[in-house]
């Protein structure tokens, strides 16, 4: 298990945090919460592998994780 501590520093703009796994299906979603304001997202432990993270406001910011 692992925290987040998002930060959303635009103004007014929504964001959020969601983990999927390699088929697509969400295994963490964060609450979306428009700006400036911060979350701390508590994530479950997840199993082996590598993960998508994204903003699903704004699909097009993604990240990969990976967990050991």
């Amino acid at each position: 298990a692992f925290q987040i501590d998002f930060q959303n520093d635009d103004l007014g703009i929504q964001h959020n945090v969601v983990i999927q796994d390699g088929s697509g299906n969400a295994v963490f979603a964060g609450e979306t919460f428009s700006g400036v304001d911060k979350r701390v997202y508590s994530v479950p432990p997840l199993a082996a592998g590598t993960y998508k993270f994204l903003c699903t406001v704004h699909p097009t910011m993604v990240g990969e994780l990976t967990v050991q």
